[in-house]
């Protein structure tokens, strides 16, 4: 396991950082790394951006029922995976096993929550007053981010992300480096979930790689 590099998943695929350079994962439990996390440059940052621009005007398109229904394979996939995601969360986080699935669970709640936007994200049409209609629309804003920190690190992107994708933006999350190998998986389930490329992606590494998300005009 400690030879194990996780690389970021940029466009649909894994790809190394354009720095060369990988940090010790350590799991808190033993002491002993468990993996080694790409570091990333600006450069990253920008090819993941430049990914969901080009994504975006085709997701966004799509019917937010067909949206959802991506997530309900997420959901279905998550629970048919869920010992393994814990496992992992427990390696390289510290949770008990049981605490690590309570956290899958949780976060999967809000993939499965994610699926009923259809029915709740459709704006509105008021009648307020004869012969005048106010009218709200909800679309989605584009590119956003999910910095995650170590102390849940699927519980929290999965509070998030799903919601993001099913009202059609395009996420690029950024795992802690401490934990980065649990939504490394998750971004396997996205892909096998059908979720078309550069409309989740991952960026790993440290201060320059969320400095270059925070500050991105995109």
């Amino acid at each position: 396991m400690a030879g194990v590099e996780i690389d970021n998943f940029i466009n649909g695929e894994f790809v190394p950082p354009s720095t060369g350079q990988y940090m010790d994962v350590t799991a808190p439990a033993t002491g002993k790394v468990c993996a080694k996390v790409a570091v990333s440059s600006i450069s990253d940052v920008e090819k993941a951006v430049a990914a969901a621009k080009a994504a975006f005007p085709a997701w966004s398109s799509l019917t937010i029922k067909s949206r959802a229904a991506k997530m309900f394979k997420l959901h279905h996939l998550i629970q048919q995976n869920a010992e393994e995601l814990a496992k992992l969360a427990t390696l390289e986080n510290g949770k008990t096993m049981m605490e690590s699935l309570a956290s899958v669970a949780k976060g999967n709640e809000t993939v499965e929550w994610a699926c009923s936007l259809p029915h709740i994200a459709q704006g509105k049409t008021l009648m307020v007053s004869r012969g005048v209609q106010c009218q709200d629309q909800l679309d989605p804003v584009g590119v956003v981010a999910s910095i995650v920190p170590f102390n849940f690190p699927i519980m929290v992107p999965m509070w998030t992300v799903p919601i993001a994708l099913t009202v059609g933006n395009v996420v690029i999350c950024k795992p802690s480096e401490k934990c980065p190998m649990t939504m490394n998986l998750v971004a396997k389930l996205m892909k096998e979930a059908g979720i078309p490329d550069g409309v989740f992606q991952i960026i790993n590494g440290q201060v320059e790689a969320v400095n270059g998300i925070i500050d991105s005009p995109d």
